[in-house]
C-alpha cells in the first residue's frame, strides 16, 4: 500500500477528565495514531484512540469504542469514516498530544 496523504494535529489536556478531538473524514483506508510528547502535574497521563466509525462494506457505520482510557490503543488501521483522538488527565495536570491519519491506497 501507498501513503497517499497526511495530516497531523495536536492537542492539549487538562484538569480531571478527557479532552477529546471528533475527525470526521470521507471513508477511506486509514491509518490513524497518537502519542503523548509532553505533560505537567503529577500522576498519569495517556493519550489514545478513542473511538473510530468503521464503514462496512453496505455503506452503514459500525462505532468501535474503546471504553475507558485504559483500553485505548495508540493505532487503527481500517477503511473508516470518522476517528475520535483522546486525552486523559487528571486534577491539576496538563498532557499534549500529536495525531495523525494517513490516507493509503
Amino acid at each position: 500500500m501507498t501513503i497517499t496523504n497526511v495530516h497531523w494535529w495536536w492537542g492539549t489536556g487538562w484538569a480531571n477528565g478527557y479532552q477529546t478531538w471528533e475527525i470526521d473524514i470521507p471513508a477511506a483506508t486509514i491509518g490513524a495514531s497518537v502519542a503523548l510528547y509532553g505533560q505537567s502535574g503529577g500522576g498519569s497521563n495517556f493519550t489514545g484512540i478513542k473511538s473510530y466509525r468503521k464503514r462496512l462494506p453496505d455503506g452503514s457505520d459500525q462505532n468501535i469504542d474503546f471504553g475507558d482510557w485504559t483500553s485505548w490503543p495508540p493505532l487503527v488501521a481500517d477503511f473508516a469514516s470518522s476517528v475520535v483522538f483522546a486525552i486523559a488527565t487528571g486534577s491539576d495536570q496538563e498532557a499534549w498530544g500529536i495525531m495523525r491519519i494517513d490516507w493509503w491506497e
